[in-house]
């Protein structure tokens, strides 16, 4: 509905944040419904919280945040409020949560109306809006010329500000949904630990009673992996505490590429917001080979139903965690059964290459540790969440393992992925394999045998050189030994992985 005497639109339908999107030409429809909008590409984004005790007390100090005195925040929000006031905006209530008793309620305010669609399904939309009276978050995102010539925008780029104490959020510039998303996961990496559940930047499905939890870093198609193993739970918004599973959100963000797990005229329907995908004259997507730009990711925000997910929004378990891997170096097997100590060591690594397989195929060896998969997102003290998935396993008895989603053999990070009757072999020894033997190094266990579908089990019989494949298997573990060496509690995790 508009309010009289002010341009402010609250809780419009994405069919009429569509229409206005389209009159105040935000973007395009492509021939099949979706709107394509553009984002600043390569932006650069600065992340700050508000210095106050609740922050400063439990704050990771590698934390990729920069502290902000309270005055600066408080005038900055009042700006933005003065200067958006008379302009043409919109507000939605949402929850980011799908049960009531565990969702944080959100009261976000853009100025965009394609922002506020992509809020629709990166969010949770209510029928009753904060049954159980929480204290609600204030979100605003604004452009960057709101906040006036503030000393956080000297750098240029975009900004992100949140003031925990007073439970508010600014989002400066025409970012990407990403960051949005990355800014409402970052909300509940703070707050959720404080209940004893930990929050996912990962996907899962369930299947025969069977709840497979996938975790890793970007560009290992968690979704993808998840929708092998039945219908697909939640992607890259999850919670997950002794009741098991929680969805946090009505839909998710793809990144578009072969692999994509619908065909793209369903990915593209209405209901889908695409960002930076080319169209031609006739509103086609213009195949990415033919594109100037092929570097330049797009990306698909589309609900969970498009992707068959189930309706339930809670689930038990989950009975497996998966941690996936894209290991530049080709030495780590296709799968291998790890313990629950295992896994809670692969979680702090957070283990892979900056580009995945997918993105590109003459990637640099460029190795990356990014802490339980998820970066800035994790903004407290890594034990916070380290403990708390460790009580989580032993309650759900999971089972884990580790999946190498590539690259694998001697033409590291210029080889394929692992193939589709690969995968296929993955899966099935997932759900079925009892006879496992050593790897040989980190404490793993392979698959024993040859699968009569997939290549070896044992990463070395892809190498035509046993000497270098041991060459590049010494300086992986000599990497993730200098990497957990930095840790607290650092001989725990090195005896996990038999590097003590």
């Amino acid at each position: 509905m508009k309010h009289q005497g002010a341009s402010r639109f609250d809780d419009l339908t994405f069919a009429e944040l569509l229409e206005h999107a389209l009159a105040a030409r935000e973007g395009q429809l492509s021939a099949q419904g979706a709107l394509v909008v553009q984002t600043e590409r390569h932006v650069s984004v600065r992340r700050y919280l508000v210095n106050e005790p609740s922050v400063t007390d439990v704050i990771r100090a590698d934390a990729q945040f920069q502290l902000l005195d309270p005055g600066v925040f408080k005038g900055l929000w009042e700006r933005v409020k003065d200067s958006t006031v008379e302009r043409t905006r919109y507000r939605l209530h949402t929850h980011m949560g799908v049960d009531p008793d565990i969702a944080v309620p959100l009261e976000i305010t853009t100025l965009q109306a394609w922002h506020a669609m992509s809020c629709h399904q990166l969010c949770h939309i209510p029928e009753a809006f904060n049954p159980k009276e929480k204290p609600v978050w204030k979100i605003i995102w604004a452009s960057t010329d709101a906040l006036g010539e503030a000393e956080v925008l000297n750098e240029g780029g975009g900004v992100v500000l949140m003031h925990v104490g007073k439970r508010r959020v600014l989002i400066g510039g025409d970012l990407s949904t990403g960051e949005m998303r990355r800014t409402l996961l970052t909300v509940l990496g703070l707050l959720l630990p404080e209940k004893q559940t930990l929050p996912l930047h990962g996907a899962a499905a369930e299947s025969d009673g069977e709840v497979t939890l996938f975790l890793g870093p970007a560009g290992t198609q968690k979704t993808t992996w998840a929708l092998k193993c039945g219908h697909l739970i939640g992607d890259r918004g999850l919670s997950w505490s002794s009741a098991g599973l929680h969805r946090l959100a009505d839909g998710c963000r793809l990144h578009l590429d072969q692999n994509l797990p619908i065909s793209l005229d369903d990915a593209l329907s209405f209901g889908t917001l695409a960002e930076n995908l080319p169209l031609g004259l006739d509103r086609q997507p213009i195949p990415a080979e033919e594109t100037t730009d092929p570097e330049n990711p797009v990306h698909l925000v589309l609900p969970l139903s498009r992707l068959h997910a189930t309706e339930a929004s809670d689930t038990r378990g989950p009975s497996q965690l998966v941690i996936l891997a894209t290991d530049p170096l080709g030495v780590l097997p296709p799968l291998a059964r790890i313990t629950q100590e295992q896994a809670l060591a692969w979680f702090i690594l957070g283990y892979g290459n900056h580009l995945g397989p997918l993105e590109s195929r003459d990637a640099e060896i460029d190795i990356r540790f990014t802490p339980g998969f998820m970066d800035t997102l994790l903004p407290r003290n890594l034990d916070d969440y380290i403990y708390i998935l460790e009580d989580l396993m032993q309650a759900h008895q999971t089972r884990c393992f580790l999946v190498n989603a590539g690259w694998h053999g001697e033409k590291a990070t210029r080889g394929e992925p692992l193939s589709a009757s690969e995968e296929s072999a993955v899966i099935t020894s997932l759900y079925y394999c009892t006879d496992w033997e050593s790897f040989g190094a980190l404490g793993l266990e392979v698959p024993a045998g040859q699968s009569e579908t997939a290549g070896p089990w044992h990463p070395k019989a892809r190498w035509e050189s046993e000497e270098k494949y041991l060459h590049r298997l010494r300086e992986l573990t000599h990497a993730i030994h200098e990497e957990l060496i930095r840790r607290v509690d650092s001989a725990r995790w090195l005896t996990a992985l038999d590097l003590e």
